[in-house]
């Protein structure tokens, strides 16, 4: 069924189209078996990277499309018709990409974003708690300042992509005040311990 959008422009149209043609030919196909598998899709992620999908709000400088947000949401909607999964994905991976586009250094951002707007590196956010959910006020995890940096104590819960992504946006306390002090870390993959069977991320 198609779909009458109101974008900004000829070039928004064909890059809404192409992430829709991505979506309707090569995610919608796999869905269903995928899902009965339960097949994590790291090369559907990979694939919509490629194609741009990612840097779609993001800047040029990193390998973005610098287009209006409204432009990344509806082809949001096109994967998300074609994979629900993914979409939710999606969604979670580009989300994770905002913290540096907007806080990083400018050595950060120039060292991790080509390769997140790109599709090399798979994110996830790690934001609630078993105790938390939400509740970005009720945070326990802590990250204590060492000569070589920071140590990370804590456990995060309910994390898209737990197990399979490549680095976990952290939200850990740095500060003593209830509704301050709360800082944000990109943690590698490799520094996270797991417990699958409730989704639950550990730092040691």
């Amino acid at each position: 069924m198609s779909v009458d959008r109101l974008l900004p422009g000829a070039g928004s149209e064909e890059l809404v189209a192409l992430i829709s043609e991505i979506a309707h030919e090569q995610l919608a196909p796999r869905a269903s078996a995928a899902e009965a598998a339960e097949n994590f899709p790291r090369d559907e992620f990979r694939l919509l990277g490629r194609a741009g999908m990612y840097g779609l709000p993001y800047p040029e400088r990193w390998g973005g499309l610098d287009q209006p947000y409204e432009v990344y949401l509806q082809a949001l909607e096109e994967v998300a018709a074609a994979w629900m999964s993914v979409g939710v994905g999606v969604s979670v991976h580009v989300m994770t990409c905002l913290a540096l586009v907007r806080h990083a250094t400018p050595q950060q951002q120039d060292r991790f974003l080509p390769e997140m707007l790109g599709g090399e590196l798979l994110g996830a956010y790690a934001l609630s708690e078993p105790q938390a959910g939400s509740d970005v006020a009720s945070i326990t995890s802590r990250a204590k300042r060492t000569d070589s940096g920071y140590e990370l104590h804590g456990q995060k819960a309910w994390i898209s992509h737990a197990g399979h992504a490549d680095y976990y946006l952290s939200f850990i306390r740095t500060g003593e005040d209830r509704n301050h002090g709360v800082s944000c870390f990109l943690v590698p993959a490799g520094m996270v311990a797991f417990r699958s069977a409730n989704r639950n991320a550990r730092w040691a």
